[in-house]
């Protein structure tokens, strides 16, 4: 009876005690919870890190690709000739020439000679031939013989600075003190007279009207070819002042 007393005693607490010794604990517990938590998370050790050295090696670049050779213009490549099939060909058989006998007996006949032939003819003779074969020299050219204006202008046998050889320039020229050239080809017979007077190049009018009569009226010495008087010209610049 006494211990059911007890447990009677017991269960007699009341109800709002109880509520806050739970409510108390409870705090305690989550307090201490939280404490436990937070020291953890405040007392984590660092771990130490590793006494292995590592190295990064990267792989070397690959060597640049060596310049193209250069390229002269001036060389050609070469080109390896072609040989070419060696053609055999047959030797061709060369015909002897046969001698005709017409010749031999052509060449007897000559060896005996003709009676009525001449030396270096030939068989039968030739109309107008001459001894030994030889033709007559070419013939010689007829015409006048070109000259230098020296070599013509030496063959003169008159003076032509003095009158009437001389071409007459009108006093109004002379007081100009002027000179006047004129160039003319003039030609000369066998005998030395002037056969032709001819102006290549004229002058003043005055002077141009009086070469053709003047100029006839020079006379030269003969101009020799093999010793024989022969015709000639030459050209001179007429000079007057």
């Amino acid at each position: 009876m006494a211990f059911e007393a007890i447990l009677s005693q017991s269960r007699a607490v009341p109800s709002g005690w109880r509520r806050i010794t739970l409510t108390f604990s409870v705090l305690l517990h989550a307090l201490a919870l939280a404490f436990g938590v937070a020291h953890s998370m405040w007392q984590v050790e660092e771990m130490p890190m590793p006494a292995i050295e590592v190295t990064l090696s990267v792989a070397p670049p690959p060597p640049p690709p060596p310049p193209p050779p250069k390229r002269s213009s001036s060389t050609k490549p070469k080109t390896k000739p072609i040989d070419k099939p060696k053609v055999i060909t047959t030797p061709k058989e060369t015909p002897q020439k046969e001698e005709p006998e017409a010749a031999e007996e052509q060449s007897e006949d000559d060896s005996e000679g003709d009676d009525n032939g001449q030396e270096g003819g030939v068989v039968g003779g030739v109309v107008g031939g001459i001894v030994g074969g030889t033709a007559p020299p070419p013939p010689k050219s007829t015409g006048p013989k070109m000259l230098s204006a020296k070599a013509g202008h030496s063959l003169l046998a008159i003076n032509p600075q003095v009158r009437p050889y001389k071409v007459n320039v009108p006093e109004e020229y002379v007081q100009r003190g002027d000179e006047y050239v004129a160039t003319i080809r003039i030609c000369v017979s066998a005998q030395g007279t002037v056969s032709s007077v001819k102006i290549l190049r004229p002058s003043i009018p005055v002077i141009d009207l009086q070469i053709p009569t003047v100029i006839p009226k020079w006379r030269y010495h003969p101009f020799l070819v093999n010793g024989q008087a022969s015709d000639f010209c030459y050209n001179m610049n007429y000079r007057v002042k």
